[in-house]
């Protein structure tokens, strides 16, 4: 008898597009694109922000910096969402989610003083993601 997939039977057309094409990207070349194609192009966007934005608009990119910094910090001392589609099922970076919450704090608490150094510590991050990538997937 053939194994059906379980994200085809749900009764929404959409749902269940949206939902075929999570269970298709547990693949390692698909994790590896979306790192790299995804992940890091958003990653440096957020680094060189503080750079352009004005004294008014960094403060309120602090919020949002503040709501992704205190998410990492839930998620690791939560333990919480350890099985990444994204990265095939297995969210190896979870230990890691302190360092970037740490720095994604910093990076928030300077651009809530409208200081653009808020930079500094999201490029900081960015290096760091990078090379966690590089070592987890190519060494």
């Amino acid at each position: 008898m053939k194994k059906e997939n379980p994200f085809y039977s749900c009764p929404r057309k959409t749902h269940t597009v949206f939902l075929a094409l999570l269970y298709k990207m547990n693949s390692t070349n698909n994790s590896i694109n979306y790192f790299l194609l995804g992940c890091m192009p958003l990653r440096i966007g957020m680094s060189l922000a503080p750079l352009y934005l004005d004294k008014k608009t960094l403060f309120y990119y602090g919020i949002l910096l503040s709501i992704i910094a205190v998410t990492f910090l839930y998620l690791y001392f939560a333990n919480q969402r350890l099985n990444a589609f994204e990265a095939g099922g297995h969210t190896w970076w979870a230990k890691y989610r302190l360092i970037h919450g740490l720095l994604y704090g910093a990076g928030a608490i300077y651009s809530l003083q409208g200081d653009k150094i808020a930079s500094l510590p999201l490029v900081a991050d960015t290096i760091l993601g990078l090379g966690l990538f590089v070592q987890k997937r190519f060494l």
